[in-house]
């Protein structure tokens, strides 16, 4: 067997055990771990721990690699470690559970992961290559199954730091809204008020505007880098034209040997 073969079908048995384990957490009896107070039963011991938080990133790593549902875990994170703490254990832990499928999509590579998602795929990995920052936030914004947005996102070369600015970006307001937000946003459905729509508003639009001014200052400081790699490209190449003798546009001094003959000739004519 040809070793592009094996690879093949290593991909695709991955892709089958992974795609058996998310629908094992909705329709087998796997559902009961996944129920928050069946998680939250099992995280309440942390609440008072100095190691709450390394324990809820393992946690949120491993419940990645077995597409454990994510945001069963953020909102359960409001739950358990309050309004402040809560946020921070969610995002925390959603990162660094984001960035093994990231890993794995960069070893993978662009055109073995293009091959399998199709037209599709390489339509996103052309956005996220060019856009950065901003179309990871628009992708934290799509219903797509977490694990695999971020091998998408790891094969389309974009870079580590912008990944992580629009993860943090994108899922911000999400886990926000699941761990603070929760109870006054049912509120807010019941007894709807302008000041708190305004601000239910705000929250949501304000990662949206961060997320817009990040991408402009980093493509600002692409182009002046990119500006100055070819001026120095430029300024390089025109060093070595005017060391190198006899290069192409330079005037090359007449030397006095040469007009003697000349010299002499038109004596003798003359006489």
């Amino acid at each position: 067997m040809r070793p592009s073969t094996r690879s093949w079908m290593v991909v695709i048995a991955i892709i089958a055990v992974l795609g058996a384990l998310a629908a094992a957490w909705k329709w087998t009896d796997l559902a009961e771990w996944a129920h928050p107070d069946f998680v939250a039963g099992h995280l309440e011991p942390l609440r008072s721990r100095w190691y709450g938080l390394p324990v809820v990133v393992v946690v949120f790593v491993l419940a990645e690699l077995v597409l454990f549902p994510v945001l069963i875990l953020v909102f359960v994170c409001g739950v358990v470690f309050g309004p402040w703490l809560g946020p921070v254990y969610a995002l925390t832990g959603a990162l660094a559970s984001a960035l093994p499928p990231f890993f794995l999509g960069r070893h993978l590579g662009r055109e073995r992961v293009e091959r399998m998602g199709g037209a599709l795929v390489k339509r996103i990995t052309a956005s996220l290559e060019r856009r950065g920052v901003i179309a990871i936030f628009m992708l934290r914004k799509v219903p797509a199954p977490f694990t695999l947005a971020n091998l998408v996102c790891g094969a389309s070369g974009v870079s580590l730091r912008d990944f992580v600015l629009g993860t943090l970006l994108g899922m911000g307001t999400g886990v926000l809204l699941l761990t603070v937000l929760g109870a006054q946003l049912m509120e807010l459905v019941r007894d709807p008020r302008p000041g708190a729509i305004a601000g239910a508003v705000a929250l949501l639009f304000a990662p949206l505007l961060v997320a817009l001014v990040v991408q402009r200052m980093v493509n600002r400081r692409m182009t002046a880098r990119d500006e100055r790699s070819v001026a120095e490209r430029g300024d390089a190449s025109g060093s070595e034209r005017g060391e190198r003798p006899g290069a192409p546009g330079e005037d090359r001094p007449v030397a006095s040997s040469d007009a003697l003959p000349v010299a002499s000739n038109d004596q003798g004519s003359a006489s």
